[in-house]
């Protein structure tokens, strides 16, 4: 049945990383729930290209930056002429652009989604502006701690989602099968966009500790980004760039490591957990929210490769733990599904109509 209420999601971003794909989602799982969704976009970017090939309807913009005045003004008409109630804003200088479009459309509703960690900023144009948001979403709630300028009342922690079913069904055997590895050889891995603010640097750090105690274990780094650092701290570990095969990889892990030093969500410790990889992950941030500590995965201190290692090697040497925090992992990915989190969007984007 059609839902009332017609949203434009908006994402100027010409990159397709977490972010990107959270959108994507929302608008493909809105749309299953009837919402009427249009995403305003780039043309030709990767969001846009994704978002035609899923059926999502788009409107292409420039939206070159977070004054790009003609954009605002073409997305306030567009809202006007097509009866659209929300525009809701995805990244930073998105927010300026949907609050521009609301000047030119006062009837229009504005919702924001902030992803990072990063406080916003608390100039008087800042403030000007962020008297025109209805609704503050964050993805954790460490990250609606870091919120300020708006009161906690106006925040709302709705958590990313997965497509569950793309890495619960994904098949095992193809990393082992390109490293040509042995049944009882032990793979650890990372995935995610190398930055030092992943904490590679960490997992390198704890792999002589690691190997001492399990000789039979090799390492993968998953992720686009400059690895050349990494790579001349440890050149045994397999570096394997950007893959389109995410779900497979982490079929094959024997240990996803999250090492972040303050993940603001860390979807992709869902989706290790939602393939079966037991997790050991930082206690910080958004990472420490998902994780229960012994249940659903390991707990290390951020930046400390030594108890990182003393993690993985319990995990390696443990068969029963192993399981158990497989077990508990995919009970926990699934309470993260792309449904769940449309579903907590609708909700709120009724609530600002009202």
């Amino acid at each position: 049945m059609a839902d009332t209420i017609k949203i434009m999601q908006m994402n100027s971003m010409s990159i397709w990383r977490g972010g990107e794909e959270s959108v994507f989602l929302l608008c493909r799982e809105l749309m299953a729930l009837g919402v009427s969704v249009v995403l305003a976009c780039r043309d030709e970017s990767p969001t846009d290209q994704r978002a035609r090939d899923a059926n999502i309807p788009v409107v292409n913009l420039p939206l070159r930056n977070a004054i790009d005045i003609k954009s605002a003004w073409t997305l306030a008409n567009y809202c006007r002429e097509n009866a659209i109630g929300i525009i809701h804003a995805h990244n930073g200088r998105d927010y300026w652009l949907a609050c521009l479009a609301k000047t030119f459309n006062p009837q229009l509703k504005v919702v924001i989604t902030r992803r990072i960690l990063a406080p916003l900023k608390n100039t008087r144009l800042h403030r000007w502006l962020y008297k025109k948001v209805d609704q503050v979403i964050a993805v954790s709630q460490a990250v609606k701690n870091a919120i300020t300028v708006f009161p906690s009342e106006k925040i709302t922690v709705v958590y990313n989602g997965i497509d569950i079913q793309e890495y619960s069904a994904a098949s095992p055997g193809a990393l082992r099968k390109e490293l040509g590895l042995a049944a009882g050889t032990k793979i650890v891995g990372m995935v995610g966009q190398i930055h030092p603010s992943k904490g590679h640097w960490t997992l390198l750090r704890s792999i002589p500790a690691i190997l001492s105690a399990n000789p039979d274990t090799v390492f993968v780094v998953v992720g686009g980004g400059d690895s050349s650092e990494l790579q001349e701290m440890n050149g045994d570990v397999h570096f394997l760039g950007a893959r389109s095969n995410i779900p497979e990889i982490m079929k094959d892990l024997d240990v996803f490591v999250m090492a972040s030093l303050n993940e603001p969500f860390g979807r992709v410790t869902v989706e290790a957990m939602a393939a079966g990889a037991p997790v050991v992950g930082s206690n910080s941030g958004g990472t420490a929210e998902i994780i229960a500590d012994g249940e659903t995965g390991l707990l290390f201190p951020p930046e400390d490769p030594a108890m990182l290692a003393q993690a993985v090697i319990k995990v390696l040497t443990d068969d029963q733990l192993a399981a158990k925090l497989k077990a508990g992992g995919i009970h926990t990915a699934n309470r993260f599904t792309g449904k769940n989190m449309a579903t907590n969007y609708k909700n709120i984007y009724h609530g600002i109509m009202e």
